[in-house]
């Protein structure tokens, strides 16, 4: 509790920060992101979009001010399916007049020889938290204007992915600036809003006043994080400031941009923030580890969670005390999670044969591309069938895959290939995406399976899910595992721990994942009440500190309020 008077004041140092919201109430946070994960709506990707969501959960929670900007995507992001052997690309629509509160005015960026029209819907997670979708798709657009807000990440050609950008940040602007929104900051997260530090800088004429206003997260070392824009594509729209230019000169470089731009830029785990500063050579960059929000825990386990840890939802700090949870009923609450994902798996997944609760499941809910290794369970077709013959092994490959995406068309296509020359193997593929697939998938698992090629991921959030369920992990040595699990104790390492990409071992990464499945199997089988305590252990460590409340905690103490 927090106590004033004239002649005392009490703080308690871990919401030291509530007095900073005491003091300015009105004054928000502005977080821009291309993704937000919102209700059950598929106006996300993957990762990017789901960690956007848990922060505004997590702001709603504790009450502190957040104001949300992206864009609608009616169309969503994409719906797999197979057909004849051939992967189908369709559209994932729906009606935002269902969910959002549409603003009553309309809004209008110009830009250079062209204007671009757009509305604006609004949704309240709380009186303290909102967030805004941008929309192009009203008639004073003509048609290709129309379009730019159809669908995340998929653009028709290289004008529409370099206009979406600029309708980001210039748009979000024009919100703030039009409902006169009391942003004290902006918080963007990834290198996709350049254009509104840019559009800042040129207000401002100043980089120091622009920096106060700029906080930028980093969320891969991969090059989609890091867009890079040829100067003459850009202003064909958009007028580039000298300076930029002086910061960036041959291209507009937009990671680089930002890392001058902003007062506080971060990374998004430890190892993540060693390949970042290495990359830009960039000393003053930190580092908040992500996190994720306590809505990903399946009901069955939010029963035995009340039970055992009292107001563990809004105080996920609590899972410390996950030790008292009684390892039996823990067992009965996975066994019908593990029930309704099969169910799930037998009526909506590809397969080879029917999945049942007495083989060992294991999970890989991942986006569907080449450095995650989803087929990576069937790297080896002998050793798998070898083991799942001794151990009884079903695999469920879960997620969705970008249309031009051709690494993740590759592993799509081989897991169709090898499916019916399986013998003793299960193994099925549920193309789906949205809320509900992405909780039961990660909750109902006995292993879930973290895979990416070091030094590839940032930092991961499926794992994080899978831990608050009380499923254990086996992971690669990438990305925030390497800081929360504790090998054999909370789950499971494979491979090394590469910081440069040259130094990785295909051969030797596969043998040593396959030498530690058949360890932790035989764990399953032999002494199932240890194995129920590493997932215990996940919950209470990986709960406790990897979740969205530490993390925008972090951010307001360090960034927001400082």
């Amino acid at each position: 509790m927090l106590f004033r008077g004239k002649e005392n004041l009490y703080i308690n140092p871990n919401i030291l920060f509530l007095f900073m919201i005491m003091e300015n109430e009105k004054s928000r946070i502005g977080f821009v992101s291309m993704e937000v994960l919102i209700s059950d709506l598929r106006n996300y990707a993957g990762g990017l979009g789901i960690l956007a969501g848990g922060l505004f959960s997590a702001a709603r929670d504790i009450r502190y001010p957040m104001t949300g900007f992206t864009l609608v995507y009616k169309k969503g992001y994409v719906k797999n399916r197979i057909q004849n052997g051939e992967i189908i690309f369709e559209e994932d629509p729906f009606d935002p007049e269902e969910f959002f509160i549409k603003i009553k005015r309309k809004f209008c960026i110009d830009l250079e020889n062209m204007k671009i029209w757009f509305q604006a819907w609004k949704y309240n997670l709380s009186d303290d938290v909102e967030v805004y979708f941008i929309d192009t798709d009203i008639e004073e657009n003509d048609e290709k204007i129309r379009r730019l807000s159809d669908r995340v990440y998929i653009d028709r050609d290289k004008e529409e992915f370099i206009l979406k950008r600029i309708l980001l940040g210039l748009g979000t602007l024009k919100i703030v600036d039009e409902l006169n929104l009391p942003i004290k900051k902006f918080h963007l997260n990834e290198s996709h809003c350049v254009f509104l530090a840019i559009e800042l800088l040129k207000r401002y004429q100043n980089i120091e006043k622009t920096k106060n206003k700029i906080i930028f997260t980093s969320h891969t070392p991969l090059p989609h994080g890091h867009e890079v824009y040829e100067y003459e594509h850009v202003e064909k729209y958009y007028k580039v400031p000298d300076i930029i230019k002086s910061i960036s000169p041959e291209k507009l470089h937009t990671t680089l941009v930002l890392l001058k731009l902003s007062s506080y830029k971060n990374c998004v785990s430890w190892k993540h923030w060693l390949i970042i500063k290495k990359m830009f050579h960039d000393e003053d960059i930190d580092y908040i580890t992500n996190g994720v929000h306590t809505k990903w825990i399946e009901q069955p386990m939010r029963i035995l969670y009340d039970k055992y840890i009292p107001r563990w939802f809004h105080h996920p700090e609590k899972f410390v005390y996950a030790g008292n949870i009684d390892l039996e009923e823990l067992k009965e609450a996975k066994q019908i999670i593990k029930k309704k994902l099969i169910n799930v798996i037998n009526s909506e997944a590809i397969y080879n044969k029917r999945f049942d609760k007495t083989s060992i499941l294991l999970v890989l809910r991942r986006r569907i591309t080449g450095y995650k290794r989803n087929d990576i369970v069937f790297k080896d077709i002998e050793r798998i069938e070898e083991i799942s013959k001794r151990y009884k092994v079903q695999v469920l490959v879960s997620g969705t895959l970008h249309p031009h995406d051709n690494s993740g068309k590759k592993i799509l296509k081989y897991l169709l290939d090898i499916m019916p020359t399986l013998n003793h193997s299960k193994l099925a593929i549920l193309l789906k995406n949205g809320k509900p697939y992405e909780r039961i998938a990660v909750s109902g698992g006995d292993l879930f399976i973290h895979s990416p090629i070091p030094p590839y991921e940032a930092c991961g959030t499926s794992w994080m899910r899978a831990s608050l369920n009380a499923v254990p992990v086996l992971s690669s040595k990438d990305g925030g595992t390497l800081e929360a699990i504790v090998d054999g104790y909370n789950g499971w390492f494979f491979g090394k721990n590469i910081l440069n990409p040259e130094e990785f071992n295909e051969k030797e990464d596969i043998k040593d994942f396959y030498d530690k499945l058949e360890e932790i199997l035989k764990l399953y089988r032999e002494r199932e009440h240890e194995y129920l305590q590493i997932g215990r252990n996940a919950l209470k460590v990986v709960g406790s500190l990897f979740n969205t409340h530490r993390t925008l905690t972090e951010y307001i103490k360090r960034a927001y309020e400082k």
